[in-house]
């Protein structure tokens, strides 16, 4: 019962932090504002974290936790592997804007929290790259797609993408705005669908 009660306490604290960090950042948030979130005293809070730093990872951790269970849903799907991949891009974009700590480091924001998030964001990207490299093995099982090295291309849309968002995010990150405005944000969806697009033709096998 006590451990039931616990885990309750830390999905409490997560939530809150992840509202806190996604709306105002690392160095705006306070230890005293996540424990007031959730009726806790902030001693109460430190049996759980011994800082607002391992608070902010175990948030980011739990979003990629997420990201990769849901992306994984796609990739076992029954769909033929382009509508996989174009879906794989559309859930995205969907949970690069709906988690607000782990789409702001992979859009290039944080700059305070990078050294925190470095070996996140590499095994994150890791993560990606897998996921991206089994659907072009589903492919060219399929006889769909056609390439040689898998990796390399995997590695190469997914850096594509993370560049397109950077692109995006540039001047916005700097005056604190980590969300893009509508029309920003629709023009960086139509981008992101027009390279997965380009993508897929260029290792698609051609109808003769």
């Amino acid at each position: 019962m006590e451990k039931e009660h616990s885990e309750v306490k830390l999905n409490q604290i997560l939530s809150a932090a992840q509202k806190r960090f996604g709306h105002y950042g690392l160095s705006k948030t306070t230890m005293n504002e996540i424990a007031d979130d959730i009726g806790m005293c902030k001693a109460s809070l430190y049996y759980y974290f011994k800082d607002k730093e391992s608070i902010f990872l175990a948030v980011a951790g739990k979003e990629q936790e997420y990201f990769i269970q849901e992306m994984n849903k796609i990739i076992h799907s029954s769909f033929d592997t382009e509508k996989m991949l174009l879906g794989y891009i559309d859930l995205r974009i969907k949970l690069l804007k709906t988690l607000l700590t782990l789409g702001k480091f992979s859009c290039g924001s944080y700059v305070e929290v990078k050294p925190l998030l470095s070996s996140l964001s590499q095994k994150f990207r890791k993560e990606e790259m897998n996921m991206i490299a089994g659907i072009i093995k589903i492919g060219i099982k399929r006889k769909e797609f056609s390439l040689e090295n898998i990796e390399m291309n995997a590695e190469f849309l997914i850096d594509a993408l993370r560049g397109l968002s950077r692109v995006a995010y540039l001047g916005y990150e700097e005056r604190g705005l980590y969300g893009l405005p509508p029309k920003e944000d629709q023009k960086l969806k139509q981008q992101t669908h027009l390279l997965t697009k380009f993508f897929i033709k260029g290792i698609s096998i051609k109808e003769t």
